[in-house]
């Protein structure tokens, strides 16, 4: 009797909190209506992790003029699209989404930038969840990134732009995708999905 009890409590904890799925949209309820949708969609910020790290907490954005990925501490706060291997974010209303791509041309400290155009298909995360890099022929999986403020930053607050690392020899102040940033200090980070909020 008392293994039955066991069994039927497990049970009711597994039923009531489901495994996400890998996308991490599956699990994700959508609630009543809201205004330009159908329904009030998820929204998130995707952030710096852990906690020891100098950028941590920091939330994923763009620079405008150049596209290119940057942490802030005024990021996306998005509906985010995980399909095909892709994070896009669209923000209410918007007709379009902006992809975030891995640079191709770099083999070493890879710049991320954002794009109308979906270019990237490894990315592998969902809310809750690291950003993963999948492999590729270039590179093994990584959830590894160096962020790194440019040498031209003389606000309090700058912005630290996102690069993919992959294995390599090549120092940071030698690398060509990082000239014009202060290498000295660049960090590792991760990027985490957080768990979303609705509007």
């Amino acid at each position: 009797m008392y293994a039955f009890s066991v069994l039927a409590s497990l049970l009711a904890v597994v039923s009531a909190s489901p495994a996400p799925m890998p996308d991490g949209t599956a699990t994700i309820v959508n609630p009543t209506i809201g205004p330009c949708t159908d329904v009030v969609k998820p929204h998130a910020h995707i952030i710096a992790t852990p906690s020891s790290t100098k950028v941590a907490g920091l939330q994923l954005t763009y620079d405008s003029p150049t596209g290119r990925a940057t942490l802030t501490d005024n990021g996306f706060y998005s509906l985010w699209d995980f399909s095909n291997g892709g994070v896009a974010q669209q923000p209410d209303c918007a007709k379009t989404k902006l992809w975030l791509n891995i640079d191709p041309v770099h083999t070493e400290y890879r710049p991320l930038y954002w794009n109308k155009t979906q270019i990237t298909t490894n990315w592998s995360t969902g809310y809750g969840y690291d950003l993963v890099a999948k492999e590729t022929k270039q590179y093994n999986t990584t959830d590894t990134f160096i962020a790194c403020p440019p040498l031209w930053a003389d606000i309090k607050n700058p912005p630290w732009y996102l690069f993919l690392l992959t294995p390599t020899t090549v120092p940071l102040d030698s690398a060509p995708s990082l000239k014009g940033f202060d290498t000295k200090s660049c960090v590792k980070t991760r990027l985490t999905v957080e768990i979303p909020t609705y509007p």
